[in-house]
């Protein structure tokens, strides 16, 4: 017998393990929760699950470093906002520095609190950290910026040196005046004479047909007894005819009908007692007058006198006055001067580097405790005052000349006028002022007391005569010119001119500080092409414009008449030179040209000339044409970056125009004021970057500099001026040769000389030239720093977030380059330093500057910065915590969808869990069952 196996029982055990490996499973998926727990519960659900986990993974640490992030960027904010604070401390205390009710020790103790608020600020700037890494000292340079760079001496700038200058300036003297150079001068300033022969002018025109002034006596005059008490004036002096003279009368009062007083010193009395004819009267008039007298007969028999001065008979209208004696007032010892009187002084006016021009003052006398019944007296030459004091208040009261008795009541208050002076009483005080300033005031003499006298002037008739005279005049003829063009290019740019140095001769006793020795007719050409002609250098309010002539010749004139009217219609609203200079005729009627009188009447005009000068301006020309031809294939722009060339004024030895070529724009902010050591250096940029050649250059130059030169800030707008004249520059000082520094004389060659002069002779030490830019104030290149912090959130090493956090040390607050200058340096104990620190409103006047534009305070600079540097580390933080919301929705979006791949279903795992169980318990059943089957057999077998 064969057994078989027992195939129920081993189908059914079959069945079982198969239930129980599900059982297995669906109790792991729900033991996890999960529907996959391997690869092989689903290949692709398990791959796209584990790259989900790992998803999420990478998001959980993105936000972690996010959020480390923020703290990280808290902790800059709160720094940057704790240096803001101190800032503005630090402009509070400034502004309470800037107010004049501190003294200098007041702003001494201010500046130590804001020391400290500087070094708290720096403290934070090094010392602010998270976790080691310090936060506002920067590791990465953000950006290279253009900024001012103040060094503590002036030189060369860099790129303008000796290595790299342009050198159009000749190096001719390697010092001046202490000056470090080398330098080329300025040609100087002057009038030379010229000649111009084809007019008369080599090297003069002489003025002629000048005579005496002739006095012809009238008929009448026939004997000595016929003059007597008769008189006339010469000059300025009166002279009386006697047969009686006498020490008991004068003659004087007013001349003729007017109220003029001839005071004694100008009466000469001439005793003709023991004259015998009327020559011996003439001879005797010739012995006392002066001015050149002299006398004859003419061929009519007629006597007559000729002088240099005006002669005429004038009549004195006598008179009788008493002057009745006042008691002196024991005040003060006589005689006593008046003093304090002073004569202006100082420079020009016009001119700020001289001497500051000081006012004449007054001279003055005071009296204190004056009395009723008394006096003074007053005299000076042959002048005499006298003041009375009488009872009661009664105001000033002044007799009729010619006694001359001025009374004021002692007790009366108040000012009045007096003879000469200003006179003020009050209490009991007087005070004289005199009223013209000049220390000739002090010439005043006082006596006290007042001489009781009768005073007698006698009449006298006048001499009656006839006047005569001839002036001189000397001509400019032109009526050798047939063409206008020809004669303008013969005079532009000269000046006609005659001297008045016999007015000195004439008149010794003048100032001669206060008197032109020359009168000056310029010419300019309006129209030429070369502007140096249109220019003039000498004196501009006689100014001749030749372009005029053009204008006159084309309408028919002739050039006769067109010149001659150039000067008249000029002159002919000037009541000095009106007449004075006339139109020359020749014998025809026809118009030749011009004449002009002589200064002096008369005979003495005759010493007068006439001659032709060239005026100088102090200048100096920069021939770039020349110097681009000899240096060709530049590129200028690029070449002429940071050159130029500096300039200095004539008449101060270290005050310096700098201008300086540049191809890019300013840096920001105001420019710091350059004034090392006492230098007075003043800085026009000049922008080359469209210069393509000479001309363009210059052009640049005159454009750029000129607005500058001529604006409204006083301290560019002196004396410097510059021309265009195509590839060559001019600069010169606008201070042109006038009248009055025409008196200073003239050199060794006879050249005249204007005051800034410079020569062998005239060391003035200013009008020095040279090439490069001398200057204390750098154009530099300053790097601004950050910290650059990279906050990783993401799973991709270039994909992060950089985080930059803006340096905060004072020298980025300031805008310093670390090295040229220290905090330490921005304090409040100058003005200039406040104003630097508070900076300026545009259309505002401070330290006598008139502000143009906004000028940004340091403070506001750095408070700016700094406020700057916190909004950008708040909108990092806020792009942080967007950044960190937007990780946690990712994830959150990531775990959803990896739990719908990966995540059980509960319920029904739960049902396939209980149909293996049920199953499995079913097949357990059944194998016990088969198993049965089996036993059966094997008992049939026993």
């Amino acid at each position: 017998m064969i057994i078989n196996n027992n195939s129920a029982s081993m189908m059914t055990l079959g069945e079982l393990n198969k239930n129980i490996s599900k059982g297995a499973k669906q109790l792991k998926k729900l033991a996890l929760g999960e529907r996959i727990t391997g690869a092989g519960d689903d290949a692709s659900g398990y791959s796209i699950s584990e790259r989900m986990r790992v998803r999420i993974r990478a998001l959980d640490q993105d936000e972690q470093n996010v959020q480390n992030g923020q703290a990280l960027l808290n902790v800059a904010e709160g720094a940057i906002q704790s240096q803001i604070e101190l800032m503005k401390t630090i402009k509070q205390k400034v502004i309470d520095a800037d107010n004049d009710t501190n003294t200098d020790v007041d702003r001494a103790t201010i500046q130590k609190e804001i020391n400290h608020a500087y070094q708290q600020i720096e403290d934070i700037a090094q010392e602010t950290n998270y976790n080691g890494v310090r936060l506002l000292v920067g590791d990465h340079v953000e950006e290279t910026v253009r900024s001012w760079v103040l060094k503590s001496n002036s030189s060369l700038l860099e790129g303008s040196d000796a290595m790299n200058m342009i050198n159009v300036i000749p190096n001719v003297y390697p010092t001046l005046n202490g000056i470090t150079g080398p330098f080329d001068l300025f040609q100087p300033a002057k009038i030379e004479q010229t000649t111009l022969d084809s007019v008369g002018f080599s090297p003069a025109i002489s003025f002629t047909g000048g005579t005496d002034h002739l006095f012809t006596f009238d008929s009448s005059y026939n004997t000595v007894d016929s003059l007597d008490g008769t008189s006339l004036m010469i000059g300025g002096g009166v002279f009386v005819l006697t047969k009686t003279p006498s020490s008991t009368h004068e003659y004087g009062g007013r001349i003729e009908s007017s109220a003029i007083y001839i005071p004694p010193g100008n009466r000469t009395e001439i005793d003709i007692s023991v004259c015998q004819s009327i020559q011996d009267v003439l001879a005797a008039i010739k012995a006392k007058s002066g001015y050149n007298v002299d006398y004859g007969v003419d061929a009519n028999g007629a006597n007559y006198l000729t002088a240099s001065q005006d002669i005429r008979g004038v009549q004195l209208i006598g008179a009788t006055a008493t002057v009745t004696t006042a008691s002196p007032t024991g005040l003060f010892s006589s005689p006593s001067y008046f003093s304090g009187g002073t004569n202006p002084s100082g420079g020009n006016a016009q001119d700020p580097d001289s001497a500051p021009p000081q006012p004449g003052t007054k001279a003055t006398f005071s009296l204190n405790g004056v009395v009723a019944d008394t006096g003074i007296t007053i005299e000076r030459d042959n002048y005499k005052y006298m003041l009375r004091f009488v009872a009661g208040n009664s105001a000033a009261v002044q007799s009729t000349p010619p006694n001359g008795v001025t009374s004021v009541g002692v007790d009366y208050s108040g000012s009045f006028r007096f003879g000469a002076f200003d006179a003020t009483i009050s209490n009991g005080q007087l005070t004289l002022e005199v009223r013209m300033a000049g220390k000739d005031g002090n010439r005043y003499k006082v006596t006290d007391g007042i001489e009781g006298k009768t005073y007698e002037y006698l009449s006298t008739t006048a001499i009656n005569g006839t006047s005569s005279r001839k002036d001189a005049y000397a001509t400019v003829d032109v009526s050798g010119y047939t063409d206008v063009d020809a004669l303008i290019n013969d005079f532009k740019g000269k000046a006609i001119m005659y001297s008045r140095d016999v007015y000195y001769a004439q008149y010794p006793h003048f100032n001669y500080s206060s008197i032109n020795k020359y009168d000056c007719f310029e010419f300019i050409d309006s129209g030429s092409s070369d502007p140096v002609y249109s220019m003039y250098k000498i004196n501009k309010d006689r100014i001749l414009d030749l372009d005029n002539l053009r204008t006159s010749v084309a309408n028919g004139k002739s050039i006769g008449d067109a010149f001659a009217e150039l000067f008249t219609e000029k002159l002919k609203s000037n009541a000095y030179y009106n007449g004075r200079v006339i139109k020359a005729t020749d014998n025809s009627g026809q118009t030749v040209g011009v004449s002009f009188k002589a200064i002096i009447d008369g005979k003495t005009g005759n010493n007068e000339k006439l001659f032709l000068a060239q005026g100088q301006l102090r200048s100096y020309t920069l021939d770039y044409g020349k110097w681009f031809t000899e240096n060709p294939n530049l590129s200028i722009p690029d070449f002429l970056n940071n050159k130029g060339f500096r300039a200095y004024c004539a008449s101060c030895d270290n005050q310096v125009f700098n201008f300086h070529f540049i191809t890019d724009d300013l840096p920001e902010g105001p420019r710091p004021e350059a004034d090392p050591g006492g230098e007075d250096i003043k800085h026009i940029y000049i922008n080359v970057s469209n210069v393509t050649d000479a001309s363009s250059l210059v052009q640049a130059i005159v454009d750029q500099a000129t607005p500058e030169l001529t604006g409204s800030d006083p301290d560019l707008n002196h004396f410097m001026r510059l021309i265009a004249d195509g590839d060559k520059l001019i600069i010169y000082d606008e201070r042109r040769i006038s009248d009055d520094d025409l008196r200073y004389g003239t050199d060794r060659n006879g050249n005249l000389l204007y005051e800034y002069q410079w020569d062998d002779t005239y060391n003035v030490g200013g009008a020095k030239i040279a090439d490069g830019v001398w200057d204390n104030v750098e154009i530099g290149e300053r790097k601004i720093y950050a910290k650059d912090l990279i906050i990783h959130h993401t799973d991709h090493a270039s994909m992060n977030i950089h985080l930059k956090i803006p340096q905060t040390t004072l020298d980025h607050l300031f805008g310093y380059e670390p090295g040229s200058q220290d905090w330490s340096e921005f304090n409040v104990m100058t003005s200039k330093s406040r104003e630097e620190l508070l900076g300026n409103r545009a259309g505002t006047t401070r330290s006598g500057k008139h502000i143009s534009k906004d000028e940004e305070g340091l403070l506001d600079r750095a408070l700016n910065y700094l406020i700057g540097a916190n909004c950008l580390v708040g909108a990092q933080n806020m792009r942080l915590k967007m950044t960190e919301e937007n990780i946690v929705s990712q994830r959150e979006g990531t775990v959803a969808s990896e739990s719908t791949i990966r995540d059980a279903n509960m319920a029904k795992e739960m049902t396939g869990y209980t149909k293996a169980n049920v199953l499995a318990q079913a097949s357990q059943s059944m194998l016990a069952q088969a198993n049965q089957n089996s036993s059966g057999v094997l008992r049939l077998l026993q």
